[in-house]
């Protein structure tokens, strides 16, 4: 076309505008299952033969969803009865995913003897001799009479109690055959024994004599002595009847009826070789008083103080306790499986 003009026209071209992109969206990871630990096995004693309380530790409960709860059971401070017990402890998280372990809890059964019916044999250690009390103050070498101290302060006394405390569903006796000035060498002495062990009440005796013997510091008459001491302890035996034999307690050479303190130790290793000889339980008072004789005899050098019967009762106790409480019954289960080592489940 002649004389025509041709026009450009020229427009702005812009970018699309780009669509945001959003980070996809992550959930957290989910935490480990429950994993729980079960708290120590307790053993108790039951004193009396009857469902016991026992107390144990918490459960602890690692991982899982929060929360988690962790219930054990029978729940601590339950009653447990005699025998062995499982506790299960179950941790449960939100996810109700679980784990639970195990511990035992075990009651065993109160102490018995296998004999409860004792015979104490003696002097006037035996019976229970106040040595504080043997010479007048107005006549200072005039002997009072022997008194006795208060019964709950006498070894026999001192004994039986302890035994109950121990022995809960029994009752022990301790009868208190002491004679004050009695030497096991005077001709009345084994007569008295006989008619005691003859009477088919006792199941043990308690022999400890022998201090009047030597009060006269003559060594020659610790064999006599021997005899004697053997002839008890062979016709104990003889009835059945379990025989302890003691040594005697040490003496205090300041007290004025302490003089033959030096004779003790010597006569105490002619007792102890007499119990091994004899396959007898020695008692060894004399060691159990580890040669206290400020604390444990009395005024007079000769007799106890009330701390020194008591020291007495204590070792009787400890080797009647050694040699004739039961040994205790075999665990039983009482509720569920018998508990073993810690399990677990998912």
């Amino acid at each position: 076309m002649a004389g025509a003009s041709i026009a450009l026209v020229v427009g702005s071209c812009a970018s699309p505008t780009k669509p945001t992109t959003v980070p996809p969206v992550t959930p957290p990871p989910t935490p480990d299952p429950p994993k729980v630990t079960c708290p120590a096995p307790q053993t108790v004693q039951s004193p009396d033969g009857l469902p016991a309380a026992v107390e144990y530790g918490s459960a602890t409960a690692i991982n899982g969803q929060p929360p988690v709860t962790t219930v054990c059971a029978p729940a601590t401070g339950s009653r447990f009865p005699i025998g062995q017990t499982t506790v299960t402890c179950t941790a449960t998280d939100t996810l109700q995913r679980v784990d639970t372990c195990t511990l035992a809890v075990t009651v065993t059964a109160p102490p018995k003897l296998t004999a409860t019916s004792f015979l104490a044999f003696g002097d006037s250690i035996t019976w229970g001799e106040d040595g504080t009390n043997a010479i007048s103050s107005s006549q200072p070498l005039i002997i009072r009479p022997a008194v006795q101290l208060p019964q709950s302060q006498i070894y026999p006394n001192i004994l039986q109690q302890e035994l109950a405390a121990r022995y809960r569903t029994q009752s022990p006796t301790v009868a208190n055959a002491g004679k004050p000035g009695e030497a096991v060498t005077d001709s009345s002495t084994f007569p008295r024994f006989v008619g005691l062990t003859s009477s088919q009440r006792y199941t043990a005796v308690l022999i400890m004599e022998g201090t009047n013997d030597i009060a006269n510091r003559d060594d020659r008459v610790e064999p006599a002595v021997i005899f004697g001491l053997q002839q008890m302890v062979r016709d104990a035996k003889s009835r059945g009847i379990r025989p302890y034999l003691a040594t005697i307690p040490p003496q205090n050479q300041m007290g004025f009826r302490g003089l033959a303190w030096s004779l003790v130790p010597g006569f105490n290793d002619r007792v102890r070789a007499l119990a091994a000889a004899e396959g007898v339980t020695l008692v060894d008072v004399y060691q159990g008083f580890n040669n206290d004789v400020t604390t444990l005899i009395g005024f007079d050098g000769l007799h106890p103080t009330a701390e020194g019967y008591t020291r007495i009762a204590d070792v009787f106790f400890a080797r009647i306790k050694e040699t004739l409480e039961a040994p205790p019954p075999l665990s039983t289960t009482s509720i569920g499986r018998p508990a073993a080592l810690p399990t677990r489940k998912r």
